[in-house]
Parts: structure tokens; C-alpha cells; sequence
């Protein structure tokens, strides 16, 4: 049921986005043909599915009874966190649909996503800093308490870093911080004690994605907290500081593309007085179909991302350039990554599995065989 959920989701986001049902800067399509196609495709698949489930449901069997303190417990724990999240978003994504049936327009934003997700978001995190050292089916929680200590303390360091050296930011980038260098830690715990040479493929792999989802935690919750913007009106030699970052504003000239002509501003970008890199965004017009779009320049370092925006030229002769410094966001992308290695080499663990078995299987029969043949 949780794998048609997550199909049927995708086709609902599919018909949002292509349909022009719903005003967004996601959706790039007005075509009420084209949305009524993807409506059939939804009756179809997702009619379909339900309907083959409810068909088979009479089929389905209790499995194998477990304690709520165990391994499984914790599965099911994150599972009703997920479907939590997904009622959250999908109950914010079509409430403006709704009012607007009713002549009312509303929009629905972070102030509404954020901190109602992280009611469902945050218990799930710490769910799995605990839920990979229990044991299947029942546990004790005097067995763990001692492992589990060394990711509490170190959300706790955490937070106590934050709030004394960063006291000035927000209360949900401040646990999204301590909760994600806690899981950051914890989830290296499972390969404590273990033979490292012996540990099977899968072991790692979950070990790597939960890694990978600390990492992630710890990019948006630092982007978040530390992001810095800058709107200025800017000559050409300008320069202005934008968080570690000089900006320099160098020159402004059109240029032209296939089916569109621009405004090219050259931007230098230099960290804490480093060697410059050169920018080009631009503000680009299109012909066909006639509009306007901003087309913005991207540095990517280390510890963070410098966006650059040229907007439009001032009576007084100025440009309008707005900067974003948005310090450590590449760790989002480094978590994700980390997430499908963790996946890739839990594949490669389960089919490492089934040859060792069936390899194991094949050397029983071949003895088996040849017993009889000696008999």
C-alpha cells in the first residue's frame, strides 16, 4: 500500500504541475487537454492499484507478532512519520484549491510546511539514531542505553553550541543542527563490536544512508540558520559584501541566444580576499513565446553557494543586483548522494546473499548426491 501511495503521489504531483490547476512557480504548463489526459492516467493507475489491493486484501495475513520495542516497532514508528509528512504536504500542496472553489485565495508557505513537518520530521530523525541497534522482534532498553548515550550527548553538545555561539537564529534550525549531528554519529553505532571484514554489504549500506540523511539534515538546517541576502543598487566598479564573499560588479552587456537577447553582467566573487571567480547572470527576454526570465550565476564551494541575480537598471543609472551566501548547503547534495550509495550497496548485498546461499545450497545437493552414489 506504501509503494502505491508513493506512485500515486507522483502522478498526482505530475497533474498539478502539467495541468495549470494550481498557480506556482513549479508549474510551467497551461493546457487543460493536456491535464485531462493525466487525469484519465490517474483513474487508471491509481484506480487500478487500489482496486487490485482491496481485491487481494482478503488474502493478507497477520505476520509474526513483535514487541513495539524493537526493530520492527521502530520500522513502523518512521513509517507512520513519513505518512504524516505526506498528509502535511499534500493537505498544504491543495488547500489553495480548495478555497478557491469557495472565492477564496490563499496561499500556503514555509511558516505552514516547516514547522508543522518537523512535528513528524524531527521524532523520525531520532528514531534512527535508536531503531538500527535493536534487535528483531523484542528488545530491552537497558541493552542500548549506554550506545545510545553517545548520539544524545552529542545532540546535546550541539545544541548547547548553537544557541551560545549562534543564539540570534531560529528554534527549528537549532534542533535541525543538534538532531542532525546526532543521527551523523549514531548511525556509525550498528558497526560497533563487529567483525568490519565480516559485515555483510547491507550492513554498511544502511549505515551510509542514514550517514547520508544526518549530512543532509545538517545542510538545510545550516542554510536555514545562516543564510545571508543582499539587495543592492550597484555602478559598474561597485563592490559589496555578501556574508564571507566580495562581490564586484565589472560590466553589463547584451548578448543574444537561439530565441532570446540578455542583459550579461560580469560579477567577480572572491572568499575572505581569495582569487576572484568571474559570474554571468543574466536577464534574459524571450521572443517565442514572448517573457522574461532571470537566468542566475552560481559559485559552489566547500562550505557553501554564492547565488548572483541581475535585476533591472535604476532612473539613477544603477543596477539592481540581489546576492544569496548560503553557507553549507552542499552538504544537502552530499547527503543524497551518500543516501544512494547506501542503497546501491544494499542491492549489492542482498544479490551477494542469494549467490552465497544458492552456492551453499548447490554444495548440500552435491553431497546429498553424492551419498547416494557411494550407497
Amino acid at each position: 500500500m506504501l509503494g502505491v501511495i508513493a506512485f500515486s503521489m507522483s502522478m498526482v504531483g505530475t497533474f498539478l504541475v502539467r495541468s495549470g490547476i494550481l498557480t506556482s512557480v513549479h508549474a510551467f504548463a497551461v493546457d487543460p487537454e493536456r491535464g485531462s489526459f493525466i487525469l484519465a492516467l490517474l483513474a487508471i493507475y491509481i484506480g487500478g492499484a487500489l482496486a487490485l489491493f482491496g481485491f487481494r486484501a482478503s488474502t493478507v495475513t497477520e505476520g509474526e507478532r513483535f514487541s513495539l520495542f524493537s526493530r520492527e516497532g521502530s520500522l513502523v514508528f518512521n513509517n507512520v512519520m513519513l505518512c504524516g509528512t505526506l498528509a502535511i504536504v499534500l493537505l498544504g500542496t491543495l488547500y489553495p484549491l480548495m478555497t478557491e472553489a469557495f472565492d477564496a485565495k490563499v496561499s500556503v508557505g514555509p511558516p505552514y510546511f516547516n514547522p508543522v513537518s518537523a512535528i513528524f520530521v524531527i521524532p523520525m530523525m531520532l528514531m534512527m539514531s535508536v531503531g538500527p541497534l535493536l534487535r528483531w522482534r523484542k528488545d530491552k532498553p537497558g541493552r542500548i542505553t549506554a550506545v545510545v548515550a553517545i548520539p544524545a550527548l552529542v545532540t546535546a553538545l550541539g545544541l548547547l553550541a548553537v544557541v551560545v555561539f549562534a543564539p540570534n537564529i531560529r528554534i527549528l534550525p537549532i534542533i535541525g543542527i543538534a538532531v542532525g549531528a546526532g543521527l551523523a554519529v549514531g548511525s556509525w553505532l550498528p558497526l560497533k563490536g563487529r567483525n568490519l571484514r565480516r559485515t555483510p554489504l547491507s550492513v554498511y549500506g544502511m549505515v551510509i544512508a542514514h550517514f547520508g540523511i544526518g549530512v543532509a539534515l545538517l545542510g538545510a538546517a545550516s542554510e536555514s540558520a545562516f543564510s545571508t541576502e543582499r539587495l543592492a543598487a550597484m555602478n559598474v566598479g561597485d563592490t559589496q559584501q555578501v556574508g564571507p564573499i566580495t562581490v564586484k560588479l565589472i560590466a553589463i552587456a547584451p548578448v543574444a541566444g537561439p530565441n532570446w537577447t540578455a542583459l550579461d553582467a560580469t560579477v567577480t566573487a572572491s572568499y575572505k580576499g581569495g582569487a576572484p571567480v568571474t559570474l554571468h547572470p543574466q536577464a534574459r527576454t524571450f521572443s517565442s513565446p514572448p517573457g522574461e526570465r532571470t537566468e542566475s550565476a552560481l559559485h559552489t564551494r566547500w562550505n557553501g553557494q554564492l547565488y548572483a541575480v541581475l535585476g533591472n537598471e535604476g532612473e539613477d543609472g544603477r543596477w539592481q543586483m540581489r546576492f544569496w551566501w548560503k553557507p553549507f548547503v552542499p552538504l544537502l547534495w552530499l547527503g543524497g548522494l551518500l543516501v544512494a550509495l547506501g542503497g546501491i550497496l544494499s542491492l549489492f548485498g542482498r544479490v551477494a546473499h542469494d549467490v552465497r546461499r544458492l552456492r551453499a545450497e548447490d554444495k548440500i545437493a552435491y553431497r546429498k548426491a553424492r551419498l547416494e552414489t557411494i550407497k
